[in-house]
């Protein structure tokens, strides 16, 4: 699958942001479907996952598929179609003018879906009909190095590319794309004591991946055998996700675009905490480390990250 006219280069998918509401976005988030989220129809037995992006968005998504069906990866039935299984708040090519949230809206229940949307824009009915939302968040650093691959891994070589210099400046910015992971991240986790509200965070995944299975289990109501959890410890390892994603890449007709972003970038890459140090400078790291410092220092997140 090709990339839209306004995505043709990772340069022009990181600096043609569009504003809405005082938040910015990459060109596939376009007004006319961030004005449809608004009326978007909630189900309470909807599972939301929130992210910012490159947090490990699709990692977790494995873990709740896995989960409902006790570990069983050859049980999972892979929605293909961008159209259901995008963000809720992208628009489709080639032109832009369907949304994912369409596809979503016509899927049948129960629906697992995701949003990088920051809580503000959320569909409204979230807070009324109180479906489950997990929130998952990374260190900014290994997220703004993790965004820095994906944007340019379909050619690395590439003139067009962005820069890592650019990448760190956007990024912790305000035009960021979703908003900044400050904000983003702050605005639910003032909602972590919400019922239905389930904070996670990329690093006690990575620490101790059968403990926060154990959270969601609670949360979710859905019950894991002992054999089902080695199984799910094994199918959402880092090895064990390529070996899945490579299957589906084999045996469905459009895999790729399940595993790949249009196809095209991988949405599997090093899985690791850390791999920040490769990329920022010493300059950089002290600067971003002050700002976590001071833009979490009492909020309670700053325990997580500091």
């Amino acid at each position: 699958m090709a990339l839209p006219k306004i995505l043709m280069t990772p340069l022009a998918a990181l600096t043609q942001a569009v504003e809405y509401e005082g938040v910015w976005f990459p060109p596939l988030v376009l007004p006319h479907c961030l004005e449809k989220v608004k009326t978007f129809e909630v189900r309470e037995d909807d599972l939301i996952l929130t992210t910012y992006p490159k947090c490990g968005t699709h990692w977790m998504k494995e873990v709740l598929r896995l989960m409902q069906h006790d570990g069983h990866v050859e049980k999972i039935k892979r929605e293909t179609d961008p159209s259901k299984n995008g963000d809720l708040s992208f628009a489709l090519p080639p032109d832009m003018k369907r949304c994912v949230s369409d596809g979503i809206a016509a899927s049948p229940s129960p629906r697992i879906y995701a949003t990088h949307l920051p809580v503000q824009l959320l569909p409204p009915q979230v807070w009324t009909k109180k479906p489950k939302i997990v929130y998952l968040t990374r260190d900014p650093k290994d997220a703004c190095s993790s965004m820095y691959r994906f944007v340019n891994a379909i050619d690395p070589t590439s003139k067009n590319n962005v820069t890592w210099e650019l990448m760190y400046k956007t990024f912790f910015s305000e035009k960021a794309h979703f908003g900044n992971w400050f904000d983003h991240a702050l605005g639910f986790w003032n909602h972590r004591d919400d019922d239905n509200v389930l904070f996670l965070t990329y690093e006690e995944m990575k620490t101790d991946l059968r403990s926060v299975v154990r959270r969601l289990e609670k949360f979710l109501g859905l019950p894991i055998t002992s054999e089902g959890m080695e199984r799910i410890i094994e199918h959402a390892s880092v090895e064990g996700m390529k070996k899945t994603f490579a299957k589906i890449e084999e045996e469905y007709e459009n895999g790729k675009m399940y595993t790949r972003a249009f196809g095209l970038m991988p949405f599997i890459q090093k899985g690791v905490s850390g791999g920040w140090k490769a990329n920022f400078t010493d300059e950089q790291r002290d600067e971003c480390n002050k700002m976590m410092k001071e833009k979490l220092a009492g909020t309670g997140l700053d325990v997580h990250y500091h």
